[in-house]
């Protein structure tokens, strides 16, 4: 299998996708260029927030560096909270390498994240593509794991919480730093919340 129809599989939700990949001696490869093109795709609509914000060029090619480490540390800490209630609650056996490959791939509908910068479509376009990973997140884990769908949605919704709990308390002084990281290297504040970006549009338009 390559890359178009790993991502095509796992966009579409099919778990022989997920099956195949772990078993594929180039299944880790696979996965990261899935990864990086969620990546790159959310760093293409980065780039337009940068440049309703008016940022320089300069530091617009550094924003988006820094974006792409903060999306790789923000993968490796929903891989990590998944990974202890894995172990926590249903004492997977399962290697860790395993687990990266099937969440990387279930990062395939953020491929479409570039359309989360469209004018007054972004906001219902970014809520569609959660719930379409977590869905991509239940299969994989399903077919992989060997979890039932239940076990599925609570491995996903425990990840989540324990996610929410360490960006709360450890990763809270980590996320700050990123948004000051952020704002430094785009020399302006930056305005990242979709309706804001949109009412920033909407004046531009008028003036």
């Amino acid at each position: 299998m390559n890359l178009w129809d790993i991502g095509v599989g796992a966009i579409s939700l099919n778990p022989e996708t997920y099956r195949q990949l772990v078993r594929s001696p180039s299944g880790g490869l696979i996965s990261l260029g899935v990864l990086l093109l969620a990546g790159l795709s959310e760093a293409i609509a980065q780039g337009i927030v940068l440049f309703v914000n008016r940022v320089k060029p300069l530091r617009f090619v550094l924003s988006l560096a820094i974006a792409a480490i903060l999306f790789i540390f923000g993968f490796l800490f929903w891989a990590g909270s998944t990974w202890i209630v894995l172990k926590i609650f249903f004492r997977t056996s399962a290697p860790f390498a395993q687990l990266l490959i099937t969440l990387a791939i279930s990062f395939a509908p953020k491929i479409l994240s570039i359309f989360i910068a469209l004018p007054y479509l972004g906001v219902p376009i970014s809520i569609a593509l959660s719930i379409w990973g977590f869905l991509a997140f239940l299969v994989g884990i399903q077919a992989t794991l060997g979890l039932d769908l239940w076990q599925g949605f609570w491995c996903g919704v425990l990840g989540w919480a324990v996610l929410q709990l360490l960006e709360r308390t450890v990763g809270r002084p980590i996320a700050t730093i990123g948004k000051w990281i952020r704002n430094s290297a785009a020399g302006v504040p930056l305005v990242t919340d979709l309706k804001d970006l949109e009412r920033i549009i909407a004046q531009g338009r008028r003036s």
